[in-house]
């Protein structure tokens, strides 16, 4: 599964091993979805990515697109939902979300300095 978007700010690319943003300011955010354990609908699911982002890089979509032509029994599961860096080329660099997420899924390359999860 590919999956892309691009607009004049950002392109989001969404495949089975991860989600990465690029924004127009050549700041790439890669979440690594093998490692994440965001749910939105599971309270014991992670969500701190988007709770400590301070200019609001990420959000939240279901996995797939909804398509109400494809009938009821072959639609996607609704329920599954993953997060993106939509808003890459916000991203100031702070790497308060890489510190934050406890499985170590997100990198950033912001400019010539990648911030990548310690060890």
């Amino acid at each position: 599964m590919l999956q892309t978007s691009k607009s004049e700010f950002v392109e989001v690319m969404i495949d089975d091993n991860v989600s990465r943003g690029i924004g127009h300011n050549g700041v790439e955010v890669v979440i690594d979805r093998k490692k994440c354990n965001y749910s939105m609908y599971d309270p014991s699911g992670c969500k701190k990515c988007l709770q400590i982002c301070p200019v609001g890089v990420f959000c939240t979509r279901p996995i797939e697109k909804r398509d109400f032509s494809i009938p009821p029994k072959d639609r996607i599961d609704p329920t599954i939902w993953i997060i993106l860096a939509t808003w890459a080329d916000w991203c100031n660099g702070c790497g308060a979300c890489i510190r934050e997420c406890p499985k170590g899924a997100i990198s950033i390359q912001f400019g010539e300095k990648a911030l990548v999860p310690e060890r």
